[in-house]
Order: structure tokens, then sequence, then C-alpha cells
């Protein structure tokens, strides 16, 4: 048995967070696997007004976040550390592993993501940061998980680059694909969906509308299909706080203002336990990507849960899982909104006999159960190699942004800021009298 210092991202499922994304879920599938056969003390990196569980948490806007995760670490003296979920679990992993054997996930390809980012908003502020968050973990792993065997040819080449191949030995394998579990916290597996044909078909839309989702293709395919079938939408979740909001705003805005209005439901976040009751009524889920390689490379969570909640799903191909799947999804081109219309209205006409969903089911208990999926991880704990590191390219890019964080936390703590803060908001709702709110 070994002791593993684990730092993920929460809140975790159990503790029914207001918003729950594919990080806490990816955090939980480590913590599951690994508690399972070793001992572990797990961190989570999450907000101060986030709701805490029974394992310790580290605030990444605190500008002494990285010092108190090493005291941590230091005071479990674990004999290897593993990070799990994106962004800044593998930045703070690898500034405070030391010596010691470190494992690092990177689910989802950083800069396919930042691409995504940069085709809203025209910058590069996306790809500083992925360079930022990861430059220090790719130089210094000894080993690594994608979310896809294709995001894991792109990871190898990412090393390849820094220099880290010519230092590890041929032989040893330390890149790998832990693809997303079919596992959804305490959520239970939902009644398998079935409808007679032409009658009302309702649509999930589930999770972050995030930079590769296709907003506008999404919603011209719907108000086509509704203009032949009676067709229904109920979504839960929204915006990306911190990430991107643009394709949620603009997607409700317009549908609320459509032709169709009221077929539109919207719920936003709701509570983890809350969203298989948001979603009760939904037949058929849908995935759809824009173009980029960001879908190429990544994997699709939601379409692992619209199954898990018993619906047929339509979706983009892109990743290697929608691929696998295709013979058990309703496929359809990016960028074709007349598609997607068309399998809607034949869904309608068709109606449902659940037999597309059990199959589904059926493949996915089949290949992406906990233990299959976090078997590589497993082993590597038992027997742990170490792989000649490179130096960070981007280490002045991270200890610059710790420096800007630390003189934040500094100023908000003083007496002047803190009274700042009273006035505005004393402004603020003035502001609100005066204008009726």
């Amino acid at each position: 048995m070994a002791r593993v210092f684990l730092i993920g991202a929460g809140p975790l499922p159990g503790s029914n967070p207001d918003s729950l994304g594919f990080a806490q879920l990816r955090t939980r599938w480590f913590l599951q696997a690994l508690s399972a056969k070793h001992e572990v003390c797990v961190v989570l990196l999450q907000g101060c007004e986030q709701p805490v569980g029974e394992h310790a948490t580290v605030d990444p806007a605190e500008g002494d976040w990285i010092a108190r995760l090493s005291g941590q670490l230091e005071a479990f003296a674990p004999d290897v550390v593993v990070s799990a979920a994106p962004y800044d679990t593998a930045r703070a992993a690898a500034m405070c592993a030391g010596e010691r054997p470190l494992w690092v996930d990177v689910p989802g390809d950083p800069f396919a993501e930042a691409q995504a980012k940069a085709s809203h908003t025209g910058d590069s502020v996306a790809y500083r940061e992925m360079r930022a968050a990861y430059g220090p973990a790719l130089a210094r792993a000894d080993a690594f998980s994608g979310i896809s065997e294709a995001q894991r040819h792109a990871l190898v080449g990412q090393l390849g680059i820094l220099g880290r191949l010519e230092g590890a030995p041929i032989e040893l394998d330390w890149v790998f694909s832990l693809p997303a579990v079919y596992d959804f916290g305490d959520l239970l597996e939902a009644d398998v969906r079935t409808r007679e044909p032409k009658t009302p078909l309702t649509v999930a839309l589930s999770g972050g509308y995030n930079t590769w989702l296709d907003g506008e293709g999404l919603l011209e395919g719907l108000h086509r299909a509704m203009g032949r079938a009676d067709v229904r939408v109920v979504s839960t979740g929204g915006a990306i706080e911190g990430h991107h909001g643009d394709t949620y705003r603009s997607f409700q805005e317009q549908a609320c203002s459509g032709p169709h209005a009221d077929r539109f439901t919207f719920h936003g976040w709701v509570p983890h336990h809350e969203v298989p009751l948001c979603l009760e009524t939904a037949h058929v889920g849908i995935s759809l990507d824009r173009p980029g390689f960001e879908p190429e490379l990544g994997t699709r969570t939601r379409l692992l849960f619209f199954v898990h909640q018993g619906m047929e799903v339509i979706t983009t191909l892109g990743c290697d899982l929608c691929r696998e799947m295709e013979h058990l999804v309703h496929g359809v081109p990016s960028g074709d909104p007349e598609a997607l219309a068309r399998v809607l209205v034949e869904l309608y006409e068709q109606g449902q006999d659940g037999r597309a969903t059990q199959a589904a089911r059926e493949h996915l208990l089949d290949r992406y159960t906990l233990d299959s999926v976090m078997a590589p991880l497993l082993q590597w704990v038992e027997n742990p190699a170490r792989v000649a590191a490179v130096d960070d390219p981007t280490a002045s890019l991270g200890e610059e942004l710790a420096r800007v964080r630390a003189e934040l936390a500094a100023v908000h703590a003083t007496p002047t800021w803190k009274a700042s803060g009273i006035l505005k908001r004393s402004a603020q709702q003035l502001g609100r009298i005066r204008g009726g709110d």
C-alpha cells in the first residue's frame, strides 16, 4: 500500500454543489480508484464560497495557496503525488511534489481548448494561461494521463518538443489515456425513456455551454425541427463562470425571443442532485460541436450522462468516444443544422422503444467502468518510475502569476480596500433604489 497525495478539484458530488462540472467528477474517479487500494490524502482546489465536505480545501485565489498546499503535502509525507482534473491542479502538483514521483492528469488538450476560446475572443490570452498552467507539469511529471487516445498522441508530441522523450527509457510506458468513467457520483441510473410515435419529443441540453459547443447551429437545427414537429427543449447548466458565457447568453436570448420561445425551459445551474429531476421528461440529449481540434482530441462526458439518464443521444462524431459509439447514437455532421433537424423529426415520427439507449448503456458498462479505466494509474502507483525532467520554459510566467496573486490578496486584506468595497456596494444599492429595482 502506497501513501498518495492527491490534488483535485472540488467540491465533489457528495456535497451536492450548486454546479458540478467535469473537473469534480474526474477528481471523484481518481479518489475512488486510489482509495480502494492505497492510503490517500486529498486536497481539493475550490473557492472559499463553495461547500466543504470531509476533505481539506485550498482556494487558488489566495496568495499563499501554493505554500499551504506544500505544507499539507509535507505533513502527509507521501510516496507519490497525483493530480486529477485540469489546470491549477497540474501546476500545483508540479510545484509541490519535490523529488517524489509525480503523475499529472491532462484531461483535454489545453492548446486545442485555447484555440476554441480564441475563436470567440480573437486574442491569445487563453494560450498564455494554458502555458502557465501546464508548463511546470509538462517539464517535470513522471507520468501523464490524457482523456482520449487521440489526446495521448498530442501529449507525446508536446513532451517531445520539450525534450522529455530523450530522457525517458524507450521501453517505459508513462503517457496514458484514461477516458471518462461511466459514473456520476451518487446519481442513480434513470429508467430508459420510451415514447409513442408523433407524441411530444423533449430534448435535453446539459452542462457548460463551452467554447466548442455550436450554439448557433444547435438553435437553428432546433428551430427548424420545431417548425415541423412537436419538439421541446429543457436545459440545465449554462455559462461557465470565469471562462466563457457568450454562447449560453446568446443561445438563451435568441431562444426566448424566437418563434418557439414557449417550447424552451431554462433551469440554469442547479444543485447536482436536482439535475435528474429537471431532465426527467427528456427523451434525447444533444451534443453539438463546432469545428476545431478540441472535439478531435477531447471527449464528451455529457454523452455518457445522457445515456446514464435513460436518453438516446444526437451528437457530432469528432472525438474517439463518439466515433466508437457511432452505431449506438444518432450522428450528425458539424455545421449542419438541417441534419440535426431531420434526425429530430425522424425521432418524433418514429417514437422510441428504449432499445437504442439500452444498447448504449451496456456498451458503456462494459468498457468504461472505474476499474478498467483507472488500471494504468493503479499500476503506476504500485511501481512508479522517475523520468528525467527538463527546465520549465514557463517558470517565469508561473512565478509572476503567483507574485501578482499574493500582492492582490494583500491589497484585498487592507482596511482601505474593505472600506472601498463597502462604499461601492452602498452606491450600487442606491442606484438600484433610484432605478426601481
